[in-house]
C-alpha cells in the first residue's frame, strides 16, 4: 500500500507549487467516535419519542436483520445484535446508501484513534475493524431451507478509497469445530481517485450442517491503514434468512431513507435566531427515499414540525404516490425515488421570527400506501431532522467527512456570511484535524475578517488577530469537536456582507473539518498566494462565527477557554506528572493507551494532584478528566522513562 500518510504532512511544504491550491485530506482520527455515547439519556429518549422505533418492525421478521437506521441516535452497532463495537455507525460516510446508516470500516479503533499511531511501514495492511454477531441458533434449519446472508457493500464513499492491499472480509463460525473460516472478501481498487458511487450486493450461502448449530455467528472484518482514518467501507442491509435471492429479493418491500433531508433555510445550515427573517426559509428542501422492493407500489410522505415546547408548527402530507420498481433487474439500481412530492417536496410553513433560541425538529415518515402499512423494516421509515436557531452561523452539519487545507505560506480561506441587522462577533469555532504527531504550534494561524471585494474577499481588513493562534484539537483540550477563539474586545458589526475565516503563518496549511455532505461550496474563498479564488470542492469548510450574547453552556456545548481547566506537566513524562487545577475543582481521572484499553484511573483530590507512571511503559498515552461524571477535557500523554 502505497499511501501518504499525514504523518509526513511537510511533504506539502516542498511540493505546494506541484499540486492544488486548495484539497482535501483523511482524518487521523474520528470525534464522533469518543464522544457519540456521550449524549445525555434524556437526549436519546427524547429523539425515540418522536421517532418511535420498535425492534421488531420488521413484517416477517427474518432470522437476522441490521440497517443500522439507529444511525443518528448512536455511533456503535446495536449491542443486542453484534459483540463488538469497533465499526462506526453513521448516516454522512457512505453515498446512495440502501437506507439511512451503514457500519463504516476504517483504521480506527472503537475509541476513534488509529490502531497502531507509530507504524513505521505504512505500506502494510493490518487487521483492523471487527463486527461479530452474537450467537444465532440454527439448530431448528435445515440445508432444504435455503438459509444466506445477504449484504450491501461500497468502497470509499465520501471518505477514503481502500487499495488493493485492503479488504473486507466475512467469515462464518463453526460452533462444533470452535473455529472460523472465511466465505467471501472483496479487494480494494486501484483507482484511488474515484469515488465509488454504486453499493454492491453480497449473497453467500449457509451451506454446511456445522453451522446448523445454537451457536452459529458471523462477522465481518476489514484490513487497512492502522494509522488513521483510511481505507472505508461501508456496510449496510445486513439480512440472514430462509430464501433469499441470489441476484435480488423477491419476497420484500421495503421503503427507506437514505439520509437526513436537506435543511430548511437557503443559504446555511444553522444560523443566529437574531439573523433569521422569513426570507431565509427555502421554498423546497430535498428528501432522499429509495424503494427497495421487486414490483412498484404506492408511498405516501409526510412531515410534522415540533418547535422547543414540542407544540406543532406545520405538517405536510402527499397522499399515496405510484412509485415504480428501481432496478435493472441485476446488481444495479439506479439511485433514489424522483418524484417531486416525494423528493422535493414545498415547505408548507415559515418560522416565525423569533425571541430566543430554538432547536425545531421535523419528523419525516414514509409508509406503503395510503394507510400506514408495514414494509420489510420500519425503523428506516422515519427520521427526525434538527433546524438549529442558536447563536452562530454554520454551513456544515457538525459531521467531518475530509480536512480542507490551502497551500503556501500565508494562504487564507474565508466564508461568506450576511448580517441583516447590526450584531456582536463573540467568537470564532473551528474544527481542527489532528496532524499526526506534529505539535500544533507548527500551524499557527490568524483570525481575519475581509470587506467585500469586487469577487468575494477584498483587501481591506475589517479586523485581524495582533498575534497568531494555534489549534485546539479535541484530543488534548475540548468534549467539543469545535475549538472556540474568542474575539477580544468583541467586535461590533454592521448590517452588510463579511468574510470570516484565517491566513495561516506556515506553508503545509492549517487542515480544518470539511462537510462532504452539505455543499455550500460557493460562499467559500482561498488565496494561495496568487489572490482570492471561489473554492471548487463540493462541500462546506467548518468553521462558525459565533454572535449576540452568551448562551447557557450545557455539556454538548463546552469549549475551549484561553486557558484549560487543568493543566498537565511535564509532558513527556517519566516517573510521575501533575494534574493542576485552574479552579477549585474535584474530578476523576482515566489513562487509556494508544488502543484504546483503560490502564488506570483515580480520583483528583487536590488542586495539584500528582499521577504515578513508573510502571507504564514508554509511549503515548490520553488523560481523559472529568467534573462530576461529564467529561471536560482530554490530553496526550507522552511516557518516555
Amino acid at each position: 500500500m502505497i499511501k501518504q500518510i499525514v504523518y509526513n504532512f511537510l511533504f506539502f511544504i516542498f511540493c505546494a507549487n506541484c499540486f492544488a491550491q486548495e484539497g482535501l485530506k483523511p482524518l487521523i482520527t474520528n470525534i464522533n467516535y469518543l464522544y457519540g455515547d456521550l449524549k445525555p439519556v434524556s437526549d436519546r429518549q427524547a429523539m425515540n419519542n418522536y421517532i418511535n422505533r420498535s425492534a421488531s418492525s420488521a413484517v416477517s421478521a427474518p432470522i437476522f436483520i441490521d440497517d443500522f437506521s439507529y444511525s443518528y441516535l448512536q455511533s456503535y452497532p446495536n449491542q443486542t445484535l453484534w459483540s463488538d463495537s469497533s465499526t462506526y455507525v453513521n448516516s454522512t460516510f457512505a453515498i446512495a446508501p440502501w437506507s439511512i446508516g451503514v457500519a463504516t470500516f476504517d483504521g480506527l479503533n472503537k475509541h476513534g484513534y488509529p490502531y497502531t499511531p507509530n507504524l513505521v511501514n505504512q505500506q502494510t495492511s493490518l487487521p483492523a475493524d471487527t463486527l461479530t454477531t452474537k450467537p444465532i441458533d440454527l439448530s431448528t434449519y435445515f440445508i432444504s431451507d435455503s438459509i444466506a446472508l445477504t449484504f450491501y457493500y461500497q468502497a470509499r464513499g465520501r471518505g477514503d478509497s481502500p487499495e488493493l492491499t485492503d479488504s473486507l472480509l466475512l467469515d462464518y463460525y463453526n460452533p462444533l469445530q470452535n473455529n472460523w473460516k472465511t466465505v467471501w472478501y472483496q479487494r480494494g481498487s486501484s483507482s484511488a481517485n474515484t469515488n465509488d458511487t454504486m453499493f454492491k450486493r453480497g449473497y453467500v450461502k449457509v451451506d454446511s450442517a456445522y453451522y446448523f448449530q445454537p451457536g452459529f455467528k458471523f462477522r465481518f472484518r476489514n484490513k487497512a491503514t492502522t494509522v488513521g482514518n483510511f481505507d472505508h467501507w461501508h456496510l449496510d442491509y445486513v439480512v440472514l434468512d430462509i430464501n433469499r435471492g441470489i441476484i435480488k429479493d423477491t419476497s420484500s418491500f421495503d421503503y427507506a431513507f437514505g439520509y437526513v433531508p436537506t435543511p430548511l433555510i437557503k443559504n446555511y445550515a444553522a444560523m443566529p435566531w437574531r439573523q433569521y427573517d422569513t426570507m431565509d426559509m427555502s421554498l423546497k428542501n430535498s428528501v432522499f427515499v429509495r424503494s427497495n422492493g421487486l414490483t412498484g407500489s404506492q408511498v405516501t410522505y409526510s412531515n410534522t414540525g415540533y418547535d422547543n415546547n414540542d407544540v406543532v408548527y406545520t405538517n405536510y402530507f402527499s397522499g399515496p404516490i405510484n412509485v415504480d420498481e428501481i432496478t435493472d433487474g441485476f446488481f444495479k439500481y439506479k439511485g433514489w425515488i424522483n418524484i417531486t412530492l416525494l423528493s422535493n417536496p414545498v415547505i408548507k410553513d415559515t418560522f416565525p421570527v423569533m425571541t430566543g433560541p430554538v432547536d425545531y425538529k421535523l419528523k419525516h415518515i414514509i409508509y406503503r400506501g395510503n394507510n400506514p402499512a408495514p414494509d420489510f423494516i420500519q425503523a428506516n421509515d422515519t427520521v427526525l431532522q434538527h433546524q438549529t436557531f442558536s447563536n452562530y452561523f454554520a454551513f456544515d452539519d457538525g459531521s467531518a467527512e475530509g480536512g480542507y487545507y490551502v497551500n503556501g505560506v500565508g494562504g487564507r480561506m474565508a466564508g461568506k456570511y450576511v448580517l441583516k441587522k447590526s450584531d456582536t462577533l463573540r467568537s470564532v469555532k473551528i474544527y481542527f484535524d489532528q496532524v499526526g504527531s506534529l505539535t500544533s504550534q507548527i500551524y499557527s494561524f490568524k483570525i481575519k475578517i475581509w470587506a467585500p471585494g469586487t469577487n468575494g474577499p477584498g483587501n481591506a481588513l475589517v479586523y485581524s488577530d495582533a498575534t497568531a493562534r494555534v489549534p485546539n484539537y479535541f484530543s488534548n483540550a475540548s468534549i467539543n469537536s469545535f475549538s472556540e477563539y474568542y474575539i477580544s474586545p468583541e467586535l461590533i458589526l454592521n448590517q452588510g456582507t463579511y468574510y470570516i475565516g484565517i491566513q495561516q503563518e506556515t506553508a503545509g496549511g492549517v487542515v480544518v473539518g470539511f462537510d462532504k455532505n452539505l455543499d455550500h461550496h460557493t460562499s467559500f474563498y482561498y488565496d494561495s498566494g496568487n489572490g482570492w479564488a471561489q473554492s471548487s470542492i463540493y462541500g462546506s469548510i467548518m468553521i462558525r462565527p459565533v454572535f449576540g450574547t452568551s448562551l447557557p453552556v450545557s455539556v454538548k456545548e463546552l469549549t475551549i477557554k484561553p486557558e484549560n481547566l487543568f493543566s498537565v506537566y511535564p509532558n513527556p513524562a517519566s516517573n510521575n506528572f501533575v494534574i493542576k487545577s485552574q479552579q477549585v475543582e474535584k474530578g476523576t481521572y482515566t489513562i487509556i493507551n494508544s488502543i484504546g484499553q483503560k490502564i488506570t484511573e483515580g480520583n483528583i483530590e487536590t488542586s495539584s494532584q500528582v499521577i504515578n507512571t513508573e510502571n507504564l511503559s514508554n509511549g503515548l498515552y490520553f488523560l481523559i478528566l472529568k467534573i462530576n461524571d461529564k467529561l471536560v477535557q482530554q490530553n496526550k500523554i507522552i511516557i518516555q522513562h
